[in-house]
């Protein structure tokens, strides 16, 4: 088992310490296969008995079998194989769907009462997708702020009320600077709203309303790549914004 799915399989049991634990090994494994457990600890700013807990959760003897599965991790070749391609149009099929028969009257609700609607994506895809939902959204009158895009978070912090909304777009869920927005405009009594490719994740901790979908990957022979679609979060877009017009519809 790789030690993304042993993540996975025990992630009810990961606490917010281990998941910040887990978010920097996942972005670093090439780095965390040589460095000791307190230079783990130092990169992740928690004491090394937070690492050895994180271990123990997962069900290793300790740091050392954690390397174990970085090392194996790292060794794998490329996972293609022609069944990826059945299953990525099944996870679109099923985001489809998902968005097809879930009921959104809470976060439109939400969005119309909103005096100021922002947006922030943790990264380009994301950031496009931003830029999707703004462009779909004037259609209805509605007007969607970029933060990053000339709109710096620090400015908007100092500005936003409770009669704001922010819809915050990250793949992981578990990104750091998203987590990290969330918790703050959650101390401002700020609606958020999520989206990731899952409930499981840090940021729905700190969202009112989560909107997700299914994400796999697979390695590639290129460094330490691993390939997802991102269809899904333009998928989301488009239909999120056809929903929003059936609600104004039913509100008439």
């Amino acid at each position: 088992m790789s030690l993304d799915k042993l993540v996975e399989s025990h992630y009810d049991q990961l606490n917010e310490i281990d998941l910040y634990i887990w978010q920097y090994i996942y972005h670093h494994k090439r780095e965390c296969q040589k460095i000791s457990i307190h230079e783990l600890a130092h990169a992740c700013n928690v004491s090394h008995t937070s690492i050895l807990r994180f271990t123990k959760k997962l069900g290793l003897d300790g740091f050392s079998e954690l390397k174990v599965y970085i090392k194996w991790d790292l060794s794998q070749k490329s996972e293609f194989t022609p069944q990826i391609i059945d299953d990525a149009c099944n996870g679109l099929s099923n985001t489809i769907e998902e968005m097809r028969h879930s009921d959104f009257t809470s976060i439109f609700d939400k969005l119309t009462q909103a005096e100021h609607v922002f947006v922030y994506g943790t990264g380009i895809v994301q950031n496009h997708m931003a830029k999707e939902l703004k462009r779909n959204f004037l259609y209805s009158n509605k007007v969607l702020h970029i933060v990053g895009e000339g709109v710096e978070i620090d400015t908007v912090l100092n500005n936003v009320t409770k009669d704001d909304l922010f819809i915050i777009i990250s793949l992981s869920g578990d990104n750091e600077d998203a987590v990290t927005l969330a918790r703050a405009l959650k101390g401002l009594q700020v609606p958020r709203i999520g989206i990731a490719k899952s409930n499981r994740c840090v940021l729905s901790q700190y969202c009112d309303e989560m909107i997700t979908f299914k994400y796999d990957t697979f390695k590639l022979d290129t460094a330490d790549l691993r390939y997802g679609s991102t269809a899904h979060f333009f998928i989301i877009a488009d239909l999120l914004f056809l929903k929003y017009l059936e609600y104004l519809n039913e509100q008439k």
